[in-house]
């Protein structure tokens, strides 16, 4: 199965709008993998003080 490149006269919207679909799918992962990391590190902060107020 092969995939057609060509768009025709349509390939000056179609190819930029597909770069901007990409670009915008990668930052919206980037951006849910790097606010996991900051909450996991926040909820290890909060229950190591918690750990430290029950000591």
């Amino acid at each position: 199965m092969s995939f057609d490149f060509d768009a025709g006269k349509y390939a000056v919207y179609l190819w930029p709008a597909f770069a901007v679909s990409v670009v915008a799918f990668a930052w919206m992962i980037a951006d849910s993998l790097l606010m996991a990391r900051r909450w996991r590190r926040e909820v290890e902060r909060l229950q190591a003080e918690l750990e430290e107020t029950r000591a």
